[in-house]
């Protein structure tokens, strides 16, 4: 039995095999995928996720698709998107529940309309809270470790496990999800009453002065060097605007890449292997990348 017949046999959620992910990424560009599987629940995520590790197969989780660049070519591996399994949360006692796939940004006005917080930084992140937990995500000298409890993952034979943070090795946009394999559905968070509504919209309209949010892009491509933001490495290199087909370095924030229309990820990927070039041969900076590439 292969993992198509697996799933539909146990109704554990959809295959599809008409889906790139140019459909399913923020960017908007990447190539066809041949199994793309969509969850209808955690348990059948669980289910699905052992019989993968079983048969050793390759797969790859998506959510929100930010923070991403595919290839154009032909993925063979099993595409699982979590973005479309229910969210929600539940208020604890000082603490609240949350499912990994609620949008970050969502979750940031959801809290800041009733009052709860301190969550706004994530006001600006695009993406779910397990992709912001897994990246230990962040902004305003703040990231989603600082208020995190505890986490809920399933292992790769199924099981749910629960973490606290000091085993989450939570790091500059890393966590210990980079080097163990398992899928976080939800996490435990600390909360306060505080109003960040004003604070919120007021950060709102700085990101709209200051970066590309009107165009495809897949946030930030690089992690900023302790001595000197991103952006400004590659102002210095002159590649502001620097366009190669449909990709282009953003005019208005030099760390983001942007579609204009029909971008191709080997165009993309051309861009950023040149700014990592020129920075390393020029300034003697080594930059690393924030996104992930597959």
């Amino acid at each position: 039995m292969n993992f198509k017949q697996y799933i539909l046999e146990n109704n554990l959620g959809i295959i599809n095999d008409e889906y790139s992910f140019k459909d399913i990424t923020t960017i908007g560009c990447g190539g066809k995928i041949k199994c793309l599987y969509i969850p209808k629940s955690i348990e059948a995520l669980a289910k699905a996720f052992k019989y993968i590790k079983e048969k050793n197969l390759s797969y790859f989780i998506i959510a929100n698709g930010s923070n991403i660049l595919a290839s154009d070519s032909l993925h063979n591996e099993i595409v699982i998107w979590v973005k479309k399994l229910d969210y929600t949360y539940v208020f604890l006692e000082n603490s609240i529940k949350i499912s990994a796939f609620y949008p970050t940004i969502k979750l940031a006005y959801d809290l800041a309309n009733l009052e709860y917080g301190d969550l706004s930084f994530l006001g600006g992140i695009p993406g779910t809270l397990g992709g912001a937990i897994y990246n230990n995500s962040g902004a305003y000298n703040d990231n989603i470790g600082n208020h995190i409890l505890e986490v809920e993952y399933i292992d790769t034979a199924g099981q749910i496990k629960t973490i606290s943070n000091s085993l989450c090795a939570f790091g500059y946009r890393r966590s210990i999800f980079h080097f163990i394999e398992g899928i976080i559905i939800s996490a435990t968070l600390k909360i306060e009453k505080i109003k960040t509504k004003e604070l919120l919209e007021k950060r709102r309209k700085q990101r709209l002065e200051s970066q590309p949010l009107d165009n495809k892009s897949m946030g930030s491509i690089f992690k900023n060097n302790p001595l000197i933001p991103s952006w400004k490495i590659v102002d210095a290199l002159g590649l502001r605007g620097f366009r190669i087909g449909d990709a282009s370095v953003s005019a208005k924030h030099s760390n983001f890449i942007i579609n204009l229309g029909k971008a191709k990820a080997s165009d993309i990927l051309a861009i950023i292997n040149l700014i990592e070039t020129r920075s390393r041969l020029e300034f003697g900076i080594n930059l690393i990348k924030e996104i992930t590439i597959i």
